[in-house]
């Protein structure tokens, strides 16, 4: 005897909250920014924790 399901449900992954690259500490991302500024020339760069969803990101926008 076979197990069917009554219904198919579509299982899809989580979809992070947020699209910008997450870190999971501010050392993390500072580590991160380290490495940009040793091998590219630009703005800027500065760690923030997201209030959406609690992980670290970088962005150049001033605070």
């Amino acid at each position: 005897m076979g197990y069917k399901l009554s219904k198919i449900k579509k299982i899809h992954p989580l979809e992070p909250p947020c699209k910008k690259p997450m870190y999971n500490s501010a050392e993390e991302a500072q580590d991160v920014i380290s490495y940009i500024r040793e091998n590219r020339d630009g703005q800027a760069i500065h760690v923030y924790k997201c209030e959406v969803c609690g992980f670290w990101h970088l962005t150049s926008k001033s605070k």
